[in-house]
């Protein structure tokens, strides 16, 4: 991972971080983009408008937790 999980607060990081990790975006028109896990062809939505709400980067960071992607990562901004 790049960026610690506390940094990353905007869609467009994760985004990102998803494609360096070889996810590929499925459909990205407007506000949403939806990533999909190449291996085990699951996907998810990312929200790509402005600063991310610390309720929706929590619960997408379990989801990709969930999907292998941040696999390595500890979750470290639960408390903030």
């Amino acid at each position: 991972m790049s960026k610690n999980l506390e940094q990353m607060r905007y869609g467009k990081e994760m985004i990102r971080e998803c494609e360096k990790k070889g996810w590929t975006v499925r459909r990205g028109k407007g506000s949403h983009v939806v990533v999909e896990n190449p291996e085990t062809h699951q996907s998810t939505c990312i929200p790509d408008h402005g600063e991310l709400h610390k309720g929706i980067r929590l619960k997408l960071v379990k989801t990709l937790l969930g999907m292998g992607l941040l696999a390595s990562i500890v979750v470290m901004f639960m408390g903030h």
